[in-house]
């Protein structure tokens, strides 16, 4: 029996077609596990003096400033004096205070502007951000000035606690100096 080539062209290209998937799988794999190592462990309270921006997700290498959430900060021997909060967004709170490890233990000051702010502050201790890195607890009212379109709120949380174990170290701060945003009078 002789075989044709329409006989031998459907295996062939099945063939081929799973040869292609299995490769194309194996690299995907293997990208996917590059793309995933182990996030460099950074004791941030060892780092030198300076500014520094960690964020929970890597660096995105394109126009934004940040991706997930972040910590941008001035860190002086032991103290952390920055904020954390969301990229491309109003969303954040300015914290100041000493570092253990990866952790920040001291007070944080919300700025809310009209239309965020809130009317009844919480009475225990809760999570700020959805990804649970931020406890904060005892709230004041510092200030509420005006009382129109401008309005700003200022509430001062003297417990505040900020765990950045396993954060990205980004080359150099690109988010909003914290002495921008930060306040603190």
């Amino acid at each position: 029996m002789m075989l044709s080539f329409n006989n031998l062209a459907q295996p062939l290209v099945m063939f081929a077609a799973l040869l292609i998937n299995f490769n194309f799988n194996q690299s995907f794999q293997k990208q996917n596990t590059n793309l995933w190592v182990a996030v460099p462990k950074v004791n941030i309270a060892n780092l030198a003096d300076g500014n520094y921006q960690f964020c929970s997700q890597p660096d995105p290498q394109d126009w934004r400033v940040g991706v997930g959430v972040c910590a941008n900060f001035k860190k002086t021997v032991n103290q952390f004096d920055g904020y954390y909060g969301y990229p491309h967004s109003d969303n954040f709170i300015c914290i100041r205070g000493d570092m253990k490890s990866n952790l920040i233990t001291g007070e944080a000051l919300a700025i809310l502007w009209s239309g965020h702010q809130q009317n009844n502050l919480p009475k225990s201790a809760f999570k700020w951000d959805v990804e649970g890195r931020l406890t904060l607890s005892q709230g004041n009212l510092m200030s509420n000035a005006n009382h129109h379109e401008d309005a700003v709120q200022r509430i001062i949380y003297h417990q505040a606690l900020l765990n950045l174990e396993g954060f990205y170290q980004y080359n150099h701060p690109r988010m909003t100096p914290p002495s921008q945003l930060c306040q603190w009078n």
